[in-house]
């Protein structure tokens, strides 16, 4: 008896896991894109470094999108976006980089990514798509920053990268089973100041690629959202964790001597926390604000090199404090963050201040942990769209 109670079970898990596997294959179509654009610099430092400019990407793609049968509440309220996985080759081979008045050229070569993305349709037609996009990942570059051979990339200084993308695009069904895309939108990589330099490399390009859907016969079924199942109301949004900094204050120390760069730039951790207000106005979104304190525990290495430069009239102090407004996106157990904060106290030299201004910006991605409240997150923190360092929490909703 019990032998074939085991037998059944196993044959409805069988059956349940191929009814699965079965549903996601109707729902995925295949992508092919080719990117060409070209670099855009930062600031005019990185301008005059580029001599010559051109980019170009090779992305393979799959794509998920749900229907009735598979929709969550996000999947009805976003309009059925699509998430994609893929992998990027990127190629700046035709980008060269120099000094002014130096006839040694540097070059960032390929970078390799994987990268999550998520497509949003703004305008529905039966043969016509208009949306955009907003992809993450990780990137591995094949010619970063190193002396003296490639002493004037300065745009990626380590192997790893970071990936951010957006896009604006279009689609037009011409068959059944193929589309044709296009898309133009910004990229770009950087090591989110986890080794230095760190100026980033951004592009601007114009892609165009087919997408095929492999169970084009069998027409996916929509319904609307209802608005009325969106939780609302306050609540109180607590994380802590390690935030990670190189020292901008180390690289530019070494400028007039290029040969004494160190290979490796130190990784200083530093304890970071916040405390926010939200309020959640609809299921996708939530606004607040914030305090975030951090012990940055570098500022004694900051006043040395002060001191050793004979810089003076500065102070120093561990302690940052920062009132930030944050908005929120979320889609089933991923989020999109964003803030933008003004520092009440920070005191960490010349070039903290020089570099740092009075503000700040966070964006990242956070993950909720199923049947619990609580999170895990990364954010990048940015001075004026320069990375400054790169933090991973530990967040609970109350």
């Amino acid at each position: 008896m019990n032998t074939r109670i085991l037998i059944s079970l196993f044959i409805m898990l069988l059956t349940s896991m191929y009814t699965g596997a079965q549903n996601l294959m109707r729902n995925l179509s295949y992508g092919f894109r080719l990117e060409r654009g070209h670099l855009i610099p930062g600031d005019k430092f990185g301008k005059d470094l580029i001599r010559t400019n051109g980019f170009g990407s090779y992305i393979l793609s799959a794509t998920y999108r749900a229907d009735s049968a598979t929709a969550t509440p996000y999947d009805l309220t976003f309009g059925y976006p699509g998430i994609e996985a893929g992998i990027i080759l990127s190629d700046y081979s035709r980008s060269t980089l120099g000094r002014p008045g130096r006839d040694h050229t540097s070059c960032i070569g390929y970078i390799i990514g994987l990268y999550g993305r998520f497509n949003r349709d703004l305008l529905q037609l039966p043969s016509f798509r208009l949306g955009y996009s907003i992809s993450n990942g990780i990137g591995y570059c094949t010619q970063p920053y190193s002396y003296p051979s490639n002493v004037d990339n300065e745009f990626i200084g380590s192997p790893l990268s970071i990936y951010f993308a957006t896009s604006l695009y279009a689609a037009f069904r011409f068959h059944p089973r193929f589309e044709f895309m296009c898309a133009y939108g910004l990229r770009h990589f950087s090591n989110s100041a986890l080794s230095r330099p760190n100026k980033g490399a951004n592009t601007l390009g114009t892609s165009i690629g087919l997408r095929y859907y492999p169970s084009a016969d069998e027409k996916p079924t929509y319904r609307l959202y209802n608005s009325t199942d969106s939780p609302k109301g306050i609540y109180f949004d607590i994380s802590a964790g390690c935030n990670l900094h190189t020292m901008i204050e180390t690289w530019y120390l070494h400028q007039s001597s290029p040969s004494t760069v160190p290979a490796h730039f130190p990784v200083r951790p530093s304890f970071a926390t916040s405390l926010s207000a939200m309020y959640r106005y609809h299921l996708k979104f939530s606004s607040g604000i914030s305090l975030d304190y951090m012990y940055a525990g570098y500022y004694a290495e900051a006043s040395r090199i002060d001191s050793n430069k004979g810089v003076t009239g500065y102070h120093y102090s561990p302690h940052v404090l920062g009132v930030s407004l944050r908005h929120e996106v979320r889609y089933r157990r991923i989020a999109l963050g964003a803030g933008f904060g003004w520092y009440l106290h920070r005191r960490l030299g010349q070039m903290g201040e020089t570099m740092a201004k009075p503000y700040y910006e966070t964006i990242g991605l956070r993950y909720y942990i199923p049947s619990t409240p609580l999170y895990v997150s990364y954010d990048v923190h940015a001075h004026l769209l320069r990375a400054d360092a790169m933090q991973f929490n530990l967040g609970v909703c109350l």
